[in-house]
C-alpha cells in the first residue's frame, strides 16, 4: 500500500472520528442541560413554561456545540494536514511523508516510499479516535447516569412537559397533596370551547355551567374540601385525590385542607350574556297614509358564544279600547350555525299583511343563542311602530285642542284579565297544581287592583271617599242585589226605594254609577275565586263584570267645549316675595356616613398588604377571599387586584396593581387642570 493511501485511511478514520465526537459532546450537552432542570424541578416545582422551552434550549445548545466542533475539525481534513499530523506523532518518518506527498520530489519517490513502509502509525491513528470520543461518551454516560438516579416521572415532566403534570411531580414529604393540584375545566358544547388543563391555578375562570375538576397526588391521610359553607365530595383512587364541582353562577372560594394545611382556589365565572340584537332599518316609528308599499328590514345580531336562529317578529293590533285584536307574524327565520355575528335583511311588503285604517305594526328583531345550560337566551332589538293612518286623518279641519287623556286609559283591562284565565284553564290539565294557584293568584292580585281602581271612580266621583278603605270594601262584599240598588239611589240622592229605569229619563249619574257598582260586586267575587286557583269557577263573575263596566261606558258621554284657560305667573312679581315670619329654621341634613362595607373591605385590604413582609402565602390568601366578594359588588377593583395576586404568587413586583386595586376601592380623588368652562348663559 503506497504512502498516499495510507494518509487517505488516516483522514478517512480522524474524519469520522471528529464527527462521531461533534455528535457525542451536542448529545452530552443535551442531556446535561436535561439531567440539571430535571434536577432542579425536584427541589423547586418548576412552571410548565419554564419546562416546555427547556427541551428545545437544550436541543438548539447540542446542535451548536456540534457544529462548533465540526467547523473546528474541518480545518485538518486536507492529506497535507493530515500527514502534518502524523510527522507531528511519528518521528522516525523524518518528513518523508510529507514530502512523497509533494509532486516536486517524485524524482525521489521511490526512496520515499521505502522509508515511510517502514515507520507504522496505526497505534497513534487508534489513541487519537479513542481519545476523541471517550471525553463526549463519557459525559454522555454522566447524564445517562443522573437521569436513572432521579426519581420516577421527572425527566418526562422535563422532556415531554405539558400542563397537568403536576402530578407526575414526585410526593415525597408530608402535605404535598396540596402542594401540586391539576385544574381541569370542560366547557358547556355549545360554547364550542376547547377542553382547559391548568397546573397550581389560584383562579378558575370558565362559563357558568362548566364542569370543574380539581385534581391532587393522595398523600399522608385524606383531603376535604369546601366551597364557601358547603362541603364537596372527594373521591380517591390509587394514589389520586379528586373534587368535581360545576362552575356556580356566583363566585366562590373553595378551602382544600389536609394534614393541617389550606389551599385556597377562587372559581370566578363568566355568565353566557344574552344575544345583542340592533335593529338598523327602519330608523325610527313611521306613519303610511295607506296600507300599502315596501319596507326594508335590516338587523345586526351578535353573541358572545353563537347564535343559533334568527327572525323579524311583527305584532299587529287593530281595534280600540276594550275591542281589539292582535296577532303577531314571524318573517324570515332562519338557522345561524353557531355564529358570533350575523347580519339580516328583508324587504316587508305592507299589502301581504292585510292592514286597514288605523292598525299597529310593531316590528322587532330577535335572536336565539345556543345555551342549553341556562337558556336558550333571546336577545330582541329596540322596536319600531308603523301606523297606518285613521280614516280622514289628514282632512283640512281646523280642531279644538283635545282635554286631557283618560286616566284608566292605560290600566289593565278586565277583557285581558279574562283572556289570561281561560288561557290558564286550557293549560290546566298540564300543569300541576301549585303552577296553578300561583298563575291564579298573579291574575287575582290584577283583578284586585282594577276592582279598587273602579271603586276609587264610584265613591271619589259622588262622596269624594276613598274607596281603598278596608271598611267601605267589606260592606261591598256583603251587598245583596236589592242592597246594591239601594246604594246607587242613595249615591245619586234619589229617594229609597224609586223605581229607576234606563229607557226613561234616567239620571246620568245613576246610569253610570249602578253598573259600576255590579261590577265592583262581581270583580270581588271572581277575586275570591282567583286566589284559591279556580280560574273556571271565576269566569262567570269575570264575564259580568265586564259587561257592566260596557253599560257604564255606554251611558257615559262627556264633551269638554272651549280651550282650557292658560295661567300665567308673573315671575317678577313673585320672584323673592316670600317671607319667613313664624317659620322654624329647617334643620341641617347631617353628612351621609362612609359605606360602612367599604370601609372594612379596606381594612381588610391594609391587613393583608401588613402581612405581605411576615407571611406572603398567608397574605395572599386574604387577598384571594376579597376578590371573591369583589367581583360580584365592585369588579372594577376586582380586576387590579387580580392581577397583583397573579404578580405576588410568580414573585413579581405588585406595587402598581395593588395601588390601582386600594384607589379603586376606596375612590380616588378626580383632578383636573384648571377651571371647568363656564356652562351659563352669558
Amino acid at each position: 500500500m503506497s504512502a498516499l493511501d495510507r494518509v487517505r485511511r488516516a483522514r478517512i478514520a480522524l474524519g469520522a472520528a471528529a464527527l462521531l465526537s461533534a455528535v457525542l459532546w451536542g448529545a452530552a450537552v443535551g442531556l446535561a442541560l436535561l439531567a440539571l432542570v430535571g434536577a432542579i424541578d425536584v427541589v423547586v416545582d418548576l412552571p410548565v413554561a419554564a419546562r416546555v422551552a427547556w427541551p428545545t434550549v437544550a436541543r438548539v445548545a447540542g446542535a451548536v456545540v456540534a457544529l462548533a466542533w465540526i467547523v473546528r475539525s474541518a480545518g485538518t481534513a486536507s492529506l497535507a494536514a493530515v500527514a502534518l499530523w502524523i510527522e507531528e506523532r511519528v518521528p522516525t518518518l523524518r518528513y518523508a511523508l510529507v514530502t512523497v506527498l509533494d509532486p516536486v520530489a517524485s524524482s525521489h519517490a521511490a526512496q520515499l516510499e521505502r522509508t515511510v513502509a517502514a515507520s507504522s502509525w496505526a497505534p497513534v491513528i487508534r489513541r487519537a479516535v479513542v481519545r476523541a470520543v471517550a471525553t463526549p461518551a463519557a459525559v454522555v454516560l454522566a447524564a445517562i447516569a443522573t437521569f436513572a438516579a432521579l426519581p420516577r416521572g421527572a425527566i418526562d415532566r422535563v422532556a415531554r412537559a405539558h400542563a397537568g403534570d403536576a402530578l407526575d411531580r414526585p410526593a415525597t414529604a408530608s402535605g404535598r397533596a396540596l402542594a401540586s393540584i391539576v385544574v381541569t375545566v370542560v366547557p358547556p358544547a355549545y360554547t364550542e370551547i376547547p377542553r382547559d388543563v391548568r397546573d397550581d391555578a389560584t383562579t378558575v375562570v370558565a362559563v357558568v355551567g362548566s364542569a370543574v375538576s380539581i385534581e391532587g397526588r393522595a398523600v399522608g391521610g385524606p383531603v376535604s374540601a369546601v366551597a364557601g359553607a358547603r362541603p364537596l365530595s372527594v373521591t380517591s383512587a390509587h394514589d389520586r385525590w379528586r373534587v368535581d364541582v360545576p362552575m356556580p353562577a356566583e363566585p366562590v372560594v373553595i378551602r382544600l385542607r389536609h394534614a393541617g394545611r389550606e389551599r385556597l382556589l377562587l372559581l370566578e365565572p363568566r355568565p353566557d350574556s344574552a344575544p345583542v340584537v340592533r335593529l338598523v332599518a327602519p330608523t325610527r316609528d313611521t306613519v303610511f297614509r295607506s296600507p300599502s308599499g315596501t319596507l326594508p328590514l335590516v338587523a345586526e345580531l351578535h353573541d358572545d358564544f353563537g347564535l343559533t336562529t334568527g327572525w323579524f317578529e311583527l305584532v299587529i293590533s287593530s281595534g280600540d279600547g276594550e275591542n281589539f285584536r292582535f296577532r303577531t307574524v314571524v318573517l324570515d327565520r332562519a338557522a345561524l350555525a353557531s355564529a358570533r355575528a350575523a347580519s339580516r335583511r328583508l324587504t316587508l311588503v305592507l299589502d301581504s299583511l292585510a292592514l286597514q285604517p288605523g292598525d299597529l305594526v310593531q316590528v322587532r328583531a330577535v335572536a336565539r343563542d345556543g345555551n342549553t345550560i341556562s337558556g336558550p337566551a333571546t336577545g330582541a332589538s329596540d322596536t319600531r311602530t308603523l301606523r297606518i293612518a285613521r280614516i280622514g286623518e289628514y282632512d283640512s279641519v281646523a280642531v279644538e285642542g283635545a282635554p286631557p287623556g283618560d286616566p284608566l286609559n292605560g290600566v289593565l283591562s278586565e277583557r285581558m284579565l279574562i283572556i289570561l284565565a281561560e288561557a290558564l284553564e286550557t293549560r290546566r290539565p298540564r300543569l300541576v297544581r301549585r303552577d296553578v294557584v300561583r298563575e291564579s293568584q298573579r291574575i287575582g292580585d290584577d283583578q284586585a287592583a282594577l276592582r279598587k281602581l273602579v271603586g276609587k271612580v264610584i265613591f271619589q266621583r259622588l262622596e269624594g271617599e276613598d274607596a281603598d278603605d278596608p271598611a267601605k270594601a267589606r260592606d261591598l262584599s256583603r251587598m245583596t242585589p236589592e242592597q246594591l240598588l239601594k246604594a246607587a239611589d242613595e249615591a245619586t240622592g234619589a229617594a229609597a226605594g224609586e223605581a229607576l229605569d234606563f229607557g226613561g229619563g234616567e239620571s246620568p249619574v245613576v246610569a253610570i254609577n249602578r253598573p259600576l257598582l255590579e261590577a265592583y260586586n262581581a270583580m270581588w267575587d271572581a277575586e275570591r275565586d282567583l286566589q284559591v286557583g279556580e280560574p273556571k269557577r271565576a269566569l262567570p263573575h269575570m264575564h259580568a263584570a265586564l259587561a257592566a263596566v260596557q253599560r257604564a261606558r255606554q251611558a257615559e258621554r262627556i264633551y269638554l267645549r272651549g280651550r282650557p284657560a292658560t295661567v300665567v305667573v308673573d315671575i317678577a312679581k313673585v320672584r323673592l316675595a316670600g317671607k319667613r315670619d313664624g317659620l322654624a329654621p329647617a334643620a341641617r341634613a347631617p353628612r351621609t356616613a362612609d359605606d360602612a362595607a367599604t370601609t372594612r373591605r379596606a381594612a381588610r385590604f391594609d391587613a393583608a398588604l401588613g402581612r405581605l413582609a411576615v407571611d406572603q402565602p398567608g397574605a395572599v390568601d386574604s387577598l384571594l377571599v376579597l376578590r371573591s366578594e369583589l367581583l360580584t359588588d365592585a369588579p372594577r377593583v376586582a380586576v387590579p387586584l387580580g392581577v397583583a395576586i397573579d404578580a405576588l404568587r410568580r414573585g413579581r413586583d405588585a406595587t402598581a396593581p395593588l395601588v390601582q386595586a386600594r384607589r379603586a376601592l376606596l375612590g380616588a380623588s378626580e383632578a383636573r387642570a384648571g377651571l371647568s368652562a363656564w356652562g351659563g348663559q352669558p
